[in-house]
């Protein structure tokens, strides 16, 4: 975990979105837990360079938040969500419901309902 640079240490939500606050990282957890295992599948899935999907597979590895799992064919290595990675379950629902909740096409701005 050397490679985090936690932007205040002190902050628990600091810490979660230095690991896990960037858009592929939430990406590769929505797809993990729409049973992803792959490399390759996250690949077709998310579209993304492989480059980048390389390191953010890396990061949430290292961190304890996915671990290698030798497939059953024994040929290639999945990714499987850990403990601290299924607890994680309950922030990516959170998102999905107010995603489809506050960000459908045809609503009115953000901006526009703002409370005061």
């Amino acid at each position: 975990m050397e490679s985090l640079r936690w932007t205040d240490p002190q902050c628990p939500v600091a810490r979660a979105v230095d690991l896990v606050g960037d858009k592929w990282s939430l990406l590769i957890l929505r797809d993990a837990f729409d049973g992803a295992r792959s490399f390759t599948e996250f690949h077709r899935r998310l579209g993304v360079a492989r480059n980048i999907l390389t390191e953010r597979l890396r990061k949430l590895t290292e961190c304890g938040v996915l671990a290698h799992q030798v497939a059953e064919s024994g040929k290639r290595r999945e990714y499987v969500l850990t403990d601290s990675g299924h607890d994680l379950l309950v922030a990516i629902v959170a998102l999905r419901q107010w995603g489809a909740s506050c960000l459908r096409t045809g609503r009115e701005p953000l901006h526009a309902r703002r409370r005061h």
